[in-house]
């Protein structure tokens, strides 16, 4: 059964490798990355400082720390912690990041999607515009659609124009509201959570969830032996985790895409279901190995133990402690599902290989 799903699930990337409109190629990864040339394919670079001059003739995806976005693509993916975009996109942009600036430079064709802490925007969008963030600077540019922003603070001044509608609710603070064009003002109402999630609350969930991992972990090394076998064997080096954490990045993002969009046809529906369930089980599995991988480090260089069960208890517990700590835990928590992501991937791949 297990190869049959594997088989199947295998299938369905063979489909999107056809029916997708460009290739996809896995593109440099490293410490310090400079990415130029043309590329008629989608193309994914990840790297610490990542700066992208290319012409992408695909979907473009950057990841990295410290990204920098001058090349041009129609459609553009990018995440890290200082995001600077002066690409030249055809259409829609996706970026999140703690610190985004999209410069003056940049040229958006269709649509944005941003998400960060800080987002500074300098550049015009020709239809909607999307936000989620602490703050949110529109001075000087022209949205030609809707701008939908969930921000605590908004910045407009008299050089602001939104031919459409501004929303945002009403408990954020607006400055340059009275100066800025704005086609129409939808102001929603914030709603209150009133229940008080205690400290006893927060150890019962960190608890459960905890025990359930370790359970989880447990059932997976005995159904399939050789995963912990290639945990080990997995080499930690930056270039190795940066280009995993690149095809979970892609598969993250393409794969319920695909899936939904295949859902068209009635003979891929079955199949699309399918790929979904596997979808959603290896999101779970990417944390879970990121638990044991964590704890074998620590178990195997500072304790020289081999001890599985406790290189399980102490992963899972060090790294549910590190996703408490606001910002940074948010940040390791993504970082953990693209990194799992890409290694269920290649487990997935050498599996289905093994059994050829």
């Amino acid at each position: 059964m297990k190869n049959k799903i594997l088989k199947l699930f295998s299938v369905f990337l063979l489909l999107f490798m056809i029916t997708n409109t460009y290739a996809i190629e896995v593109g440099e990864a490293g410490n310090i990355v400079t990415q130029d040339g043309e590329y008629s394919s989608t193309r994914f670079v990840a790297g610490n400082k990542v700066t992208n001059n290319a012409n992408v003739d695909g979907l473009s995806f950057v990841a990295g720390n410290e990204v920098t976005l001058n090349g041009k693509a129609p459609y553009g993916f990018y995440a890290g912690n200082i995001v600077t975009v002066n690409e030249n996109i055809e259409k829609d942009m996706f970026v999140a990041g703690n610190h985004v600036t999209v410069g003056s430079d940049a040229v958006i064709g269709r649509d944005a999607f941003i998400a960060g802490n800080t987002v500074i925007l300098k550049a015009n969008v020709t239809r909607d515009l999307r936000v989620g963030a602490s703050t949110v600077d529109l001075s000087n540019v022209t949205i030609g659609g809707n701008a939908y922003i969930m921000a605590d603070e908004i910045i407009l001044n008299e050089k602001t124009t939104i031919t459409g509608k501004l929303s945002y609710v009403d408990d954020s603070n607006v400055t340059g509201l009275n100066e800025a064009t704005i086609g129409e003002l939808e102001v929603s109402k914030h709603i209150e959570n009133n229940y008080s999630y205690t400290f006893k609350d927060k150890a019962i969930d960190f608890l459960l969830s905890a025990i359930a991992a370790f359970i989880a972990m447990v059932v997976l090394f005995y159904l399939i032996p050789k995963t912990k076998e290639k945990l080990d064997n997995f080499k930690l080096e930056f270039s190795n985790i940066a280009k995993t954490s690149g095809i979970g990045l892609i598969v993250l993002i393409l794969v319920p895409i695909i899936s939904i969009i295949a859902m068209i046809s009635v003979f891929l529906i079955p199949l699309s279901l399918i790929t979904i369930a596997i979808y959603i089980i290896s999101i779970y599995l990417s944390f879970l190995l990121m638990y044991y991988i964590v704890g074998n480090i620590i178990t195997s260089k500072l304790l020289n133990s081999d001890n599985m069960y406790l290189s399980l208890l102490i992963g899972i517990v060090l790294v549910k402690l590190i996703y408490l700590i606001p910002y940074i835990g948010g940040f390791v928590r993504f970082v953990s599902l693209l990194f799992g992501l890409g290694l269920v991937y290649k487990f997935i791949i050498n599996i289905r290989k093994s059994t050829e």
